[in-house]
């Protein structure tokens, strides 16, 4: 049974809003699909937690869509994920090039993600809608390439709003024993006194995959990371599932438009094609026979 949940709060009459996310099943069969290690499981559990979290956020409508890329030009690769909407429930499916790679443990004994990642990158946001046909491009480069300060660099930049972001992956011998992540953004109105309250708090709060780990609710998590404990709850069980809607179809579609030389190409060297969907890991074979009929 699926026991992740994702919940958004108001805090201090609503001058801060807070979006608490427990992705742990999701991150687990993430694992499992891409056959990930310590380092890129918390590597792609964050990048696939924040994602589903902005599919909360910035996605209004069934028409609209993310594609979120993450390249910091580390031994990872590029870190990519669709996120769409349907029935308020938010869809992702996420991969990273390089899932068998992993690292040693720094010195404070946390998996080294930015040393996977790297820095020298950038984030792009792609947000794509029924009235933009080309798209919103959101371009900023990577901050330290452990995934929550470089999507907080990048609502500062686009949003201009001042966001805290933390996002957790804690992993053990069997997989992912805890994941999630909570997002804070300040409204307008917010003062110095609240601001003042928040940062205090923070400061004193275990990090979000321990929290989970000890088994504190959402609200607990609104509560002890923003310092109110009056905060509101405003929406519950807002759903972020995996789904890859990938089919042969759309593989014969994109072996079209390679042209019909190079599909001839395929037929004489190979005799067949066979194809690999990044998302799901689900292969598809095309026989000559098949080629011979999208060469014509």
């Amino acid at each position: 049974m699926n026991k992740d949940r994702t919940a958004k709060f108001l805090a201090y009459d609503g001058k801060v809003s807070i979006i608490c996310s427990k992705t742990t099943d999701l991150i687990e069969y993430i694992r499992n699909l891409h056959d990930l290690t310590p380092t890129t499981s918390a590597a792609l559990g964050r990048f696939a937690t924040i994602s589903g979290m902005m599919g909360h956020t910035d996605i209004k409508s069934e028409e609209d869509s993310l594609t979120i890329q993450l390249n910091g030009k580390g031994e990872a690769g590029s870190l990519v994920s669709i996120v769409q909407k349907e029935n308020n429930q938010v869809f992702i499916k996420a991969y990273i090039d390089n899932p068998s790679v992993e690292l040693p443990l720094k010195s404070n004994g946390k998996i080294d993600v930015g040393g996977a990642v790297g820095t020298a990158g950038y984030l792009n946001i792609i947000k794509e809608n029924s009235i933009t046909e080309t798209g919103y491009n959101g371009l900023v480069p990577l901050v330290s390439g452990e995934i929550a300060e470089d999507f907080a660099g990048y609502f500062a930049q686009s949003k201009q709003t001042p966001t805290v972001l933390a996002l957790g992956v804690l992993v053990n011998s069997s997989g992912i024993k805890s994941a999630g992540g909570y997002m804070i953004n300040l409204m307008p109105d917010a003062t110095e006194n609240e601001i003042e309250k928040i940062e205090k708090a923070i400061e004193k709060a275990p990090s979000i995959s321990e929290m989970l780990d000890k088994e504190n609710s959402l609200e607990e998590i609104a509560q002890i990371v923003t310092g109110d404990e009056n905060v509101k709850k405003i929406e519950d069980n807002l759903i972020i599932g995996y789904r890859c809607d990938c089919s042969k179809e759309k593989f014969e579609k994109g072996l079209i438009s390679l042209g019909k030389e190079e599909i001839e190409n395929m037929i004489k060297e190979d005799g067949m094609a066979e194809t690999k969907c990044h998302f799901c890991n689900t292969t598809y074979l095309f026989t000559k026979e098949d080629l011979e009929k999208l060469i014509n």
